[in-house]
């Protein structure tokens, strides 16, 4: 399959459900350029059946039916407003890279659910559509994801190293990259449960740079009462979503712990200070085998100063944190689904072994034509 464009667009929607990325990207030089960067909120409606359904694990084949289609509109619109801003026609993009919605990532069962078909959005959008990334990584034996390290290395070729790239979404991960090698895992929660918690009690999407729960300490014996759960205590290959760190975790977890129970704001300053330890955890942990030169930020939660600034007292480690103008924090997700599908049109293995626990590198990803 050969391609002579040298453009690819990249949808990426991801656990923190704040809407649909869409990134162009171009590849005809040392770095890629992103072109244009569009971003569409999901209607509330929506957020509330993806969270319920995240939380329950269970879904109707009707439902299923339903997301499938209604989320691939979803994305194809958004590409299609996103050519229309940049004055582009279809047949000026090679391919789309699609990462879907993700519903239920079981890596212990080796499957990964995500929703909105690509042929779907191939069809409405009249462009080549690559998706399903997660399973052929699946099907040797590895979690399928996170995907990032390999597209950090890939960006990173100048920077000092060993570096760790730090990603907050709804979920958390960190890639460690050295000059031969990149790898990495999910940490845990990242804005998800904050972002679920003011939706719950405020009736606000998310707390604006952390202003909220800046406004009083964590309860810090609750902080590591939550931080006993089993997954903060395994070791790397692991990966984790919404499906697990999600709002019925939370009570689950405050129903057994043995102090007073917290008040609103001290709740949202308590899972902000998870995320950030849990993080810290990890790049600690990685930092005594690999000492660590510089910390990038990406993902929505680089935005949140009380989280930033927490993360970094949390450090047994003095180390630069910053973002970088080739890791730009809110597209860079997307970015990379515009990379993968680059990869599997040229049939480009992913070197993610060592990442997900997989028995070989494989070529990600199926194709559907429009």
């Amino acid at each position: 399959m050969h391609c002579r464009h040298p453009r690819y667009i990249g949808i990426m929607s991801g656990t923190s459900l704040d809407g649909v990325d869409v990134a162009l990207v171009k590849f005809d030089g040392p770095r890629p350029q992103l072109e244009a960067f569009n971003t569409t909120a999901y209607p509330a409606s929506l957020v509330e059946t993806l969270l319920m359904l995240n939380q329950s694990h269970t879904a109707s084949f009707q439902q299923w039916a339903h997301l499938q289609v209604h989320l691939a509109h979803c994305f194809s619109e958004a590409v299609n407003q996103l050519l229309a801003q940049a004055g582009l026609a279809p047949e000026a993009i090679c391919a789309i890279g699609c990462h879907g919605q993700t519903l239920f990532h079981a890596p212990e069962n080796g499957l990964s659910a995500q929703l909105g078909h690509p042929a779907i959005v191939a069809k409405n959008t009249g462009i080549m559509t690559v998706a399903d990334f997660r399973m052929d990584d699946m099907a040797l034996g590895g979690q399928g994801a996170p995907l990032a390290p390999a597209f950090h290395r890939y960006l990173l070729t100048d920077a000092t190293l060993p570096a760790a790239v730090i990603n907050i979404g709804g979920i958390a991960n960190v890639s460690l990259i050295t000059a031969n090698d990149a790898w990495g895992f999910d940490t845990g929660p990242g804005n998800g449960l904050m972002d679920e918690f003011c939706r719950d009690r405020w009736q606000h999407p998310y707390d604006p740079e952390g202003r909220w729960a800046g406004q009083t300490q964590p309860d810090f014996d609750l902080v590591a009462h939550w931080l006993r759960d089993p997954y903060f205590q395994k070791t790397p290959p692991k990966t984790t979503g919404r499906d697990m760190f999600h709002a019925h975790w939370v009570k689950a977890r405050l129903n057994d712990y043995p102090g007073p129970a917290p008040d609103a704001h001290t709740l949202l300053s308590s899972l902000n200070q998870l995320t950030a330890q849990s993080i810290a955890q990890a790049l600690n942990q990685i930092n005594k085998t690999t000492p660590l030169q510089t910390l990038y930020l990406a993902g929505g939660g680089s935005h949140n100063q009380t989280l930033i600034k927490r993360l970094k007292a949390a450090l047994d480690f003095s180390a630069p944190i910053t973002t970088d103008k080739h890791l730009d924090a809110d597209s860079l997700e997307a970015c990379m689904m515009a990379w993968l599908a680059r990869q599997r049109i040229q049939k480009t293995p992913i070197t993610l072994h060592q990442t997900t626990g997989a028995s070989r590198d494989a070529v990600l990803g199926g194709v559907w034509h429009p």
